[in-house]
């Protein structure tokens, strides 16, 4: 009974982090669209806290994870390295969550922050040139994510199969 709760939670946990994940290329596809500098700022706090969410999902993943894996092997813990999909799906997730919780944020706030410091909100060739640096690394940064969590989901499948 405990591991079904436990794997509803790791479900919701994947679900939250996808749609944090979706959220934030809403709202920068929104940014990027925007022409008032205002509207810009009020919108990068948003995409914040969809930062802090998938903070969150992240912190539940790892602890339902942890607990599936207890679950599923027992007392027996170092038989869980055999399964080689679970070691990819582990250190993709490691990949996942630095990524969107250490590049991503600081690529957001280098952005906020030169958005924030650009004269009368009129940018110049210097302060454009690196705005649009920081919006490219931006859009890398989403399609990681992206393909992180595509092979986990793929992982987790397959995975699945074999339990």
């Amino acid at each position: 009974m405990y591991s079904i709760i436990n794997a509803l939670f790791h479900l919701i946990g994947f679900g939250i982090i996808f749609t944090s994940f979706l959220g934030g290329c809403i709202i920068e596809k929104r940014i990027r669209n925007e022409k008032e500098w205002n509207q810009k700022l009020f919108l990068g706090k948003i995409s914040s806290r969809f930062s802090f969410l998938f903070l969150l999902a992240s912190i539940t993943l790892f602890i339902t994870g942890f607990i599936n894996i207890l679950s599923i092997y027992g007392g027996k813990i170092n038989l869980f390295y055999t399964e080689g999909w679970l070691i990819a799906k582990i250190i993709l997730f490691a990949f996942l969550l630095i990524n969107g919780t250490v590049l991503g944020p600081i690529l957001f706030r280098r952005r906020t922050k030169l958005t924030q410091e650009m004269p009368e909100k009129k940018p110049d060739e210097e302060a454009e040139t690196n705005l649009k640096v920081l919006n490219k690394s931006i859009t890398k940064f989403y399609l990681v994510q992206f393909i992180l969590l595509l092979i986990i989901l793929f992982l987790s499948i397959i995975g699945a199969e074999k339990n």
